[in-house]
């Protein structure tokens, strides 16, 4: 007799969820972590309406939407428009939905200009009953160290502390650590990868290091962009570089850059203090960022020497 064939991919299981047939509708129930029972009904939704009438909180489904890049989401793009295997899971929230699961789906939908299949409660669920469910039923790609780490911002934010972050997640301190950090690299250096799921905690060390460059030479990250766009623009065309080897030679380019990129120098800006009639006598200040000073010209000595007398006392008072 054969071994029973093991099943491969993700299934709706009779346990915790169980289906149910009401008519042709779609149902699926679903157990809470508290215990509590939840019905879910099956709904189209259209192509012209997804963007408006859905949404996704990071906080609850943990996934940071700005990383669903067309590169990242071929795997799912590519049999979309013939057909969705799975449903997104979603809460009705006054007159949108909130999709706790299936926001790779919904993107998708979103980007092949198609319908999106969502099994959609209108139970009173609470925000920690909502994230319970949407860690249990999440199996599709695993959250990268920086979704992670968005998800625990908000935890942080709420008062709790990284000790106390770490029990309630079932983490190691370290961890919660590692995902902190990943977040808190900038929006706008993270953009640049095609492939966010790539980028691995060294990596997010290395664009850390490179937006502290940035900070001391007084330059912006947007001024970085700006400077190497045509490069990333050009690697992200290489259609023969596999994911890796592109986020590679972007980190490259990037930690180059922001060690080179010399900041713009501040224009001197000259203030009249007073006006002459004659061109050639002048008394002004200019300012160049942090710097300034004043400039005399064929003023009088008595006039010189009350200004260092003033200008001495002033010293005195402010820095002795």
């Amino acid at each position: 007799m054969s071994a029973k064939r093991i099943t491969i991919g993700r299934t709706f299981s009779q346990t915790p969820m169980q289906a149910e047939t009401s008519g042709n509708a779609q149902t699926q129930t679903f157990t809470l972590a508290t215990g509590k029972r939840a019905l879910f009904r099956f709904e189209r939704i259209g192509a012209h309406e997804l963007g408006e009438k859905t949404f996704v909180r990071i906080e609850t489904n943990g996934r940071d939407q700005a990383g669903l890049t067309p590169e990242s989401l071929k795997d799912i793009t590519r049999t979309f428009k013939l057909q969705q295997f799975f449903p997104a899971i979603g809460i009705r929230q006054g007159d949108r939905i909130e999709i706790l699961d299936g926001s790779r789906r919904r993107a998708a939908a979103m980007l092949c200009k198609t319908g999106l299949d969502v099994l959609v409660t209108d139970a009173d669920i609470t925000p920690t009953e909502a994230r319970k469910l949407a860690q249990d039923i999440q199996t599709a790609r695993e959250h990268n160290l920086r979704e992670v780490g968005m998800r625990l911002q908000a935890l942080k934010e709420g008062g709790l502390s990284q000790k106390e972050i770490a029990g309630s997640q079932g983490l190691s301190q370290a961890k919660v650590t590692r995902a902190l950090q990943a977040a808190s690299v900038p929006a706008e250096l993270i953009a640049l990868f095609p492939v966010q799921s790539e980028l691995a905690f060294p990596d997010y060390k290395m664009l850390l290091t490179a937006h502290e460059q940035l900070v001391e030479k007084g330059e912006t990250v947007g001024a970085l962009v700006g400077a190497i766009s045509q490069e990333v623009d050009a690697i992200c065309a290489k259609d023969d570089l596999v994911a890796d080897e592109c986020k590679n030679r972007l980190l490259r380019l990037i930690k180059q850059a922001s060690a080179s990129l010399v900041p713009a120098r501040d224009k001197t800006v000259t203030h009249s203090l007073w006006s002459f009639a004659d061109k050639d006598r002048f008394a002004r200040k200019k300012v160049r960022g942090r710097m300034f000073s004043y400039e005399f010209n064929r003023q009088s000595k008595e006039l010189q020497q009350e200004l260092d007398r003033v200008i001495e006392e002033t010293l005195q008072k402010y820095l002795s």
